[in-house]
């Protein structure tokens, strides 16, 4: 399974169209908050709200997902620092947030937690985005720049 996994677009609704188009070989497209657009302005992407998300009533605040490795959250705000014994107690293996707009990958207490850092407005060295490609026994995570589409 490969999710492809964006964040804090902020409007920037043309370079959501070319990383879906650069990367049309994807399972599920998630947009993780801060879209600052309407769901049919980031299809393919199915999104949580972020909290600049004034646009859209119809982003729920959380997504669950089923993956071949287990269960996945997606929230926007990343609260997993308080909730990772609420994440395990409800069997989820994956964590994935947004709102920091810094890539992270890894491992808290037995969960995965992604962010595929920002599309705009970058915290860290560079706009990014992220594939995580999924098997039973394994998730990979592989952070792309923006600037190479």
């Amino acid at each position: 399974m490969k999710i492809l996994l964006v964040s804090d677009s902020h409007g920037d609704d043309e370079s959501l169209r070319k990383i879906a188009s650069k990367h049309n070989d994807c399972d599920c497209y998630v947009h993780l908050g801060d879209s600052q657009s309407n769901d049919e302005s980031i299809r393919p992407f199915i999104a949580v709200k972020g909290n600049c998300d004034f646009y859209s009533s119809k982003f729920p605040k959380f997504l669950e997902l089923n993956s071949p490795y287990g269960k996945i959250y997606c929230e926007h705000i990343p609260f997993y620092q308080t909730s990772i014994p609420t994440l395990k107690r409800h069997n989820f293996k994956i964590y994935l947030c947004g709102h920091t707009h810094i890539k992270k990958n890894e491992m808290v207490d037995g969960v995965r937690v992604i962010n595929p850092g920002a599309i705009a407005y970058p915290r860290d060295s560079w706009a990014s985005y992220a594939i995580v490609t999924i098997t039973e026994n394994s998730v990979k995570c592989q952070f792309y720049d923006l600037s190479e589409i």
